[in-house]
């Protein structure tokens, strides 16, 4: 008997552990507001697989058609948490993984040496429902982007 309460504690441990050590503050519909007035807002959306996995895409809706611009991934693979999306290299695209690494409790970095743009992209929980966005490219011809998105879910 002793057994199995040993292993269930270890067992519950590494799930708490695995909830520390994944951004699954993000998960739901995020909205991010054009800059534009003649443009709607695009969305972020990311769906909770398991505790440790998640499925997103990045969208925009215009009258009854939705233009899907990425889909996404975030999962623990072995110890490391990684967003697999898009990415280009030397003008090339091709799915890049992007190996994550929890900064802080409100932010997490996931980084790319192989991509040029994105090189980077950093989430920062800054409550309220409330995430800022920002990326970094290589090139000097990429634009890096940032941005404020807003929880609808």
């Amino acid at each position: 008997m002793k057994r199995y309460f040993i292993v269930f504690v270890l067992v519950l441990m590494s799930v708490v552990m695995q909830a520390q050590t994944f951004p699954s503050w993000l998960a739901g519909k995020w909205e991010i507001p054009s800059l534009s007035t003649f443009s709607g807002s695009s969305y972020e959306e990311w769906t909770r697989v398991s505790d440790s996995h998640f499925e997103g895409k990045t969208y925009r809706i215009f009258g009854n058609d939705t233009i899907i611009f990425d889909r996404m991934s975030i999962r623990t693979e072995g110890k490391d948490v990684v967003l697999k999306m898009s990415a280009e290299k030397g003008g090339k695209r091709f799915l890049a993984d992007f190996k994550g690494k929890k900064v802080c409790e409100e932010l997490w970095a996931f980084e790319c040496s192989e991509s040029d743009s994105p090189s980077a992209i950093y989430y920062r929980n800054l409550g309220n429902g409330q995430v800022y966005v920002w990326t970094e490219v290589t090139t000097s011809f990429d634009v890096c982007a940032d941005f404020i998105m807003s929880k609808l879910k």
